[in-house]
């Protein structure tokens, strides 16, 4: 587990949403440790490996991975990394995608943008909220509407587990008078980045802008907390890539996932060193 010291540290130069210990805590019930300046989740047989140095551009995440490796004895490892540095024949799966970044403070709002906010503030009202019922039933929807994978599944499944955790989450909503129209999460316990983490609407009461509503009142609540940045998360598809593009948003960091399984009784030769 983290000292209170490497929690400090942790939070001091987070640049990705999984840098954020209480968020993948909740997600995947892993125990955050620091292996050299890499963040590392540890749960049973599996490991989860963050390759993103935390705050440092010398770091070695190859050199990190075989180390945690060996400190844990995992036989499963997810990774995430801006590169993959593995033999092909070493991992099961790959996606690759990017972070996208939107700088602060916000100066301007592009015309056709504050038309559909004022839209929305017509029926609508946004502010901050508690995750309740309402909230709940808006996941499920979620879930059922969309072809997720099972991990994603249990992800937003454990929505309510992280906001129960963490400190420093914050659920912005809109609703129109007591109906929830949509909601998102944010995440604010990194020094420098606001983490835009979620976005989910109501399937059946849909008002066009609120969305935009809801990101734009993140962004004021970032400026506040004088965050310099909104790390948006991954573009997963082109919708999703579109949304944050429209504000502004441009990749500015490589997404390599892979799924290892590893004979812990044979460390050697797995990995390329670099």
């Amino acid at each position: 587990m983290l000292t209170n010291e490497e929690l400090r540290l942790v939070y001091e130069r987070a640049l990705i949403p999984e840098h954020l210990p209480s968020y993948v805590e909740a997600v995947s019930s892993g125990e955050p440790y620091l292996q050299d300046d890499c963040l590392c989740f540890a749960r049973r047989k599996h490991l989860i490996f963050i390759g993103y140095p935390l705050g440092t551009e010398t770091g070695n995440p190859s050199q990190s991975f075989e180390s945690a490796c060996e400190r844990f004895r995992p036989t499963t490892v997810s990774v995430i990394t801006p590169r993959l540095w593995f033999r092909d024949a070493t991992y099961k799966t790959q996606s690759r995608d990017s972070y996208y970044k939107l700088d602060l403070p916000l100066e301007t709002i592009p015309p056709e943008l504050a038309y559909m906010i004022r839209r929305a503030s017509r029926e609508v009202a946004v502010g901050e909220g508690t995750f309740g019922r309402a909230h709940r039933k808006l996941i499920n929807e979620f879930i059922s509407g969309h072809g997720l994978s099972e991990e994603y599944r249990q992800i937003y499944k454990r929505i309510p587990h992280y906001l129960e955790r963490s400190k420093t989450a914050r659920l912005l909503e809109a609703r129109r008078e007591n109906t929830l129209i949509a909601f998102a999460i944010a995440d604010l316990g990194s020094a420098r980045y606001a983490f835009y983490l979620f976005n989910i609407r109501s399937t059946n009461e849909h008002v066009p802008g609120a969305s935009d509503m809801l990101f734009y009142e993140m962004v004021k609540l970032s400026q506040s907390e004088g965050k310099t940045a909104i790390n948006l998360g991954l573009g997963i598809h082109p919708g999703v890539r579109r949304f944050k593009e429209k504000w502004g948003g441009t990749p500015f960091l490589p997404y390599c996932s892979a799924f290892i399984r590893r004979d812990p009784l044979e460390m050697d030769g797995l990995v390329n060193k670099l």
